[in-house]
């Protein structure tokens, strides 16, 4: 629906990015997402969408707030992007997730 750009190292890199679609090719809202993992295993938390930034939304994404890295991008999104309407508080920093294997009996 749009363009979609991977392997962005930093959040100012994002933004440029992000700035430089021009609103008359859009076919939807541009945002910008933080993605921890990789592949299948990877989970995305859509950080800025328009000009809205939602972070109550944090409270269901365990694997990104355990991620240090994708915290700290977070905040530094909601620094740098001028007008931005934020929703909520920073969560609290969460440790990661445990997985234990399942026993069969």
């Amino acid at each position: 629906m749009g363009e979609m750009h991977e392997n962005i190292e930093s959040v100012d890199e994002a933004i440029k990015i992000w700035e430089g679609i021009p609103a008359t090719r859009m076919n939807g809202i541009k945002s910008i997402s933080v993605v921890v993992g990789e592949g299948w295993d990877s989970t995305e938390f859509e950080a800025v969408v328009g000009k809205r930034m939602d972070l109550e939304m944090l409270n269901y994404y365990s694997e990104v707030t355990a991620n240090h890295r994708a915290m700290d991008m977070i905040k530094e999104l909601q620094e740098k992007i001028a007008d931005l309407e934020v929703i909520g508080e920073m969560p609290n920093q969460q440790e990661a997730p445990i997985v234990r294997p399942r026993r069969h009996r």
